[in-house]
C-alpha cells in the first residue's frame, strides 16, 4: 500500500471539501497498520541474521563471591609456586548482567577459568578481591596462569605489592584486562596464583570479569 495522506481541504474554512473524519480516521489506521507491519518484519530479519551484523560490541559481566576461604584461608607457604587461587561462587554477591545468557568463564568445579566459549578478539577485564594477613617487609604477587596443560603455558602478572610492616586482613585489589588473541590461550584453561617469598594467608572475597564480545 502507497502512503494515504489526509486532505485538508482549501483554505477556506468549512468548505467541507476535505476529508470526513471518518476517512481521515481510515487513513490514519492504515497508514499504521503498514508501518507496524514493516517494523516487525524488519525486527524479525535483524533477528534472523544478528551473525551478519558486524562493527558492534557487546557487554556483559560477572561477579563471583567465594565463601570458603572466608572460613578456612589459603594458606600460603613461603617460596611456594603453586598457591592458586581458588572460588566456590556460593556467596550473596554472586551476580551477573547476562542478558544474552553466554557461558560463565569461572568453573567453581575445576577452579579454574575457561575461554573456550569467546572469539579471538574478545577482551575481558579482570577485578580480584582479596583479603591478605602478611609479615612485615614482604612483597606479594598476583598472577594469572594461562594456557595450563600445554606447551605455550604462560604467566601474566596482574598485580605486585610491597608492605613495610605485618598486618592482618589487609584488603587488596588488583586490575587485568586479557584480549584474546590465539587459541592457545582461548581453548586452555588459565587461574590466578599467590607469589611471595614469605608466608601469608589469603581469603578470596570474590572477582569481577567483564567481557567485551565483538
Amino acid at each position: 500500500m502507497t502512503q494515504q495522506f489526509l486532505n485538508p481541504a482549501s483554505t477556506t474554512p468549512n468548505d467541507k471539501l476535505g476529508d470526513t473524519p471518518n476517512s481521515a480516521s481510515d487513513k490514519i489506521n492504515d497508514n499504521f497498520t503498514e508501518l507496524y507491519a514493516d517494523v516487525a518484519a524488519n525486527e524479525a530479519a535483524i533477528i534472523a541474521n544478528t551473525a551478519l551484523i558486524t562493527g558492534f560490541t557487546k557487554t556483559y559481566h560477572f561477579y563471583d563471591n567465594d565463601t570458603a576461604t572466608a572460613a578456612t584461608p589459603i594458606t600460603h607457604g613461603a617460596g611456594s609456586a603453586t598457591t592458586y587461587l581458588t572460588n566456590n561462587t556460593l556467596g550473596t554477591g554472586t551476580e551477573s548482567y547476562n542478558p544474552n545468557s553466554k557461558a560463565k568463564l569461572w568453573n567453581p568445579a575445576t577452579n579454574k577459568f575457561d575461554f573456550s566459549s569467546l572469539k579471538l578478539g574478545d577482551v575481558i577485564d579482570f577485578r580480584f578481591d582479596l583479603i591478605i594477613s602478611h609479615g612485615a617487609a614482604q612483597e606479594i604477587d598476583l598472577f594469572v596462569s594461562l594456557a595450563e596443560g600445554t606447551a605455550g603455558a604462560y604467566e601474566l602478572k596482574a598485580s605486585h605489592n610491597y608492605y613495610k610492616t605485618a598486618s592482618t586482613n589487609v584488603t587488596v585489589t588488583a586490575g587485568f584486562k586479557l584480549p584474546i588473541t590465539g587459541d592457545t590461550t582461548r581453548l586452555n584453561p588459565a587461574r590466578p596464583r599467590f607469589a611471595s617469598v614469605d608466608a601469608a594467608t589469603v581469603v578470596v572475597y570474590g572477582w569481577y570479569y567483564e567481557i567485551t564480545e565483538v
